[in-house]
């Protein structure tokens, strides 16, 4: 191939690329909800957790005042 023509394609493709393009808005959509099934249900078992460490303590409770 003949450099010049090379050099003149070479310079067409920069100009190309560097042009000014109107943009256009993209909408603002809310982020997708990434692990959400996982977060609940950690969530979840936060919760059984904290109801059975309360269950245990009134159990305790419970068993201190029959002792007494």
């Amino acid at each position: 191939m003949n450099p010049k023509f090379i050099t003149l394609f070479a310079a067409m493709l920069l100009l190309a690329a560097c042009g000014d393009k109107p943009q256009t808005p993209t909408p603002q959509t809310a982020p997708a909800p990434l692990f959400k099934p996982q977060r609940d249900a950690l969530d979840k078992a936060r919760g059984v957790e904290q109801t059975e460490a309360q269950s245990a303590e009134n159990l305790k409770k419970e068993e201190e005042k029959q002792t007494q």
